[in-house]
């Protein structure tokens, strides 16, 4: 992908395993996948399906959120501070985790909950993989960034996003209408403070719309 295909639809998840591929011909194994941008854009679905098919051509994959490396909602709202907030992250744990993987070793996570806010007290081990992907709005943190191979902003314009948040503050997080607005608010700020500028960091950046329809904005070579 380059810079002819702006703003064409594409099938991100297989552009993404062309990408992938391409390059663990090359050699470059293990390689990590970052994937980010605001909530509720799709991430972890793409996530998925993106290793659901190296997966079926038989490249093992796995996939993590920087979710599972963030503080409890609890301890966030007594902090005064929202998930977009880079305080929220435990970069070094993640860092850890990251510099793991490629080393070939197995590491451990909590999973993170988004109904509870909590992550689980069970570590689950992520085993060695030729492939990691990366999703969540801290996966191209300036901390963590260089680790990451193929670097992915999810972006679109100001409505489109707050809508998507708003939709899934109330199917997933079981919010009213009214926390579900008052939730974005107050993310909203942090989001511009904290995650959008990394966009420019990314290998590749793509406009996603209310069905999850992808285009591409900034290709990758």
């Amino acid at each position: 992908m380059d810079s002819t295909t702006a703003e064409s639809e594409l099938d991100l998840p297989q552009s993404l395993v062309v990408l992938i591929c391409n390059a663990l011909n090359g050699g470059a194994r293990p390689f990590i996948l970052a994937i980010c941008g605001w909530a509720d854009t799709g991430k972890s679905t793409l996530a998925a399906r993106v290793c659901s098919a190296l997966d079926r051509l038989g490249v093992q994959a796995a996939s993590i959120s920087t979710d599972d490396f963030m503080l409890e909602r609890a301890k966030r709202n007594a902090l005064g501070i929202s998930g977009y907030d880079t305080r929220s992250l435990d970069v070094q744990d993640l860092r850890d985790a990251l510099a793991m993987f490629a080393e070939g070793k197995p590491f451990g996570v909590h999973r993170y909950d988004n109904r509870t806010g909590t992550r689980s007290p069970t570590s689950e081990v992520v085993t060695a993989a030729e492939v990691l992907v990366v999703e969540g709005i801290h996966s191209l943190h300036a901390a963590i960034a260089s680790q990451s191979d193929l670097k992915v902003f999810i972006d679109s314009d100001e409505d489109t996003l707050r809508q998507l948040r708003y939709r899934a503050n109330i199917l997933k997080r079981g919010m009213t209408p009214v926390d579900a607005v008052a939730r974005i608010s107050n993310e909203w700020n942090d989001y511009s403070v904290f995650v959008r500028p990394r966009i420019e960091s990314a290998d590749l950046v793509v406009r996603v719309d209310l069905e999850f329809k992808y285009r591409c904005v900034r290709g990758a070579t």
